[in-house]
């Protein structure tokens, strides 16, 4: 509607003027960087020019850091986690055992893995990988009889990584059970 009554049905050409200077516009700005280049004394002054031409020396270098992204591939390194069966998870927050007990209806807690290290090089990207966020809900809240089985006294588990871009998913919804 609104490109119908605002613009018109006439087409309007309009022929393009010659992009290139002038002969006498061209040797004006040529004249005005040999003036330029004379005043600025740039011959004479060793160190100015010098430290031109190692800046200049220096922009490749820069290019080193792209280049180290195209380095060696992790491998399998992300597709790995600490999880594994008889793991204890711990409290994420107090770095101390998550016993069912501690966990009351409606509360969420998060959890990682036994035996991660907050203190070793690679914390952020094992953490990245294995954090956890638990819930205790109803049992009879659980619909679903896979799910149920799934859950331990109503205590869940989910990923605390989302699966689509690997944004930190740290809320939930008490009432409906979201993430």
């Amino acid at each position: 509607h609104w490109a119908r009554t605002l613009m018109s049905d006439v087409e309007v050409a309009d022929d393009r003027h010659p992009i290139e200077a002038t002969p006498e516009v061209k040797a004006q700005v040529m004249a005005d960087f040999r003036a330029g280049a004379e005043e600025s004394a740039i011959g004479r002054r060793k160190l100015i020019r010098n430290t031109m031409f190692g800046a200049l020396a220096l922009v490749p270098l820069s290019g080193v850091v792209l280049l180290r992204d195209l380095g060696p591939l992790p491998e399998k390194k992300l597709r790995t986690t600490l999880w594994a069966e008889g793991k204890q998870l711990i409290n994420m927050n107090t770095m101390t055992p998550l016993r069912p007990e501690h966990i009351t209806v409606g509360s969420l807690a998060f959890a990682m893995p036994e035996g991660l290290d907050p203190e070793a090089h690679d914390f952020q990207t094992q953490i990245g990988k294995a954090a956890l966020m638990i819930v205790r809900i109803e049992p009879d809240d659980i619909k679903d009889k896979r799910q149920r089985d799934w859950a331990h006294e109503g205590i869940v588990a989910f990923s605390k990584i989302c699966t689509h871009v690997g944004c930190p998913i740290s809320l939930y919804e008490q009432q409906t059970h979201h993430v």
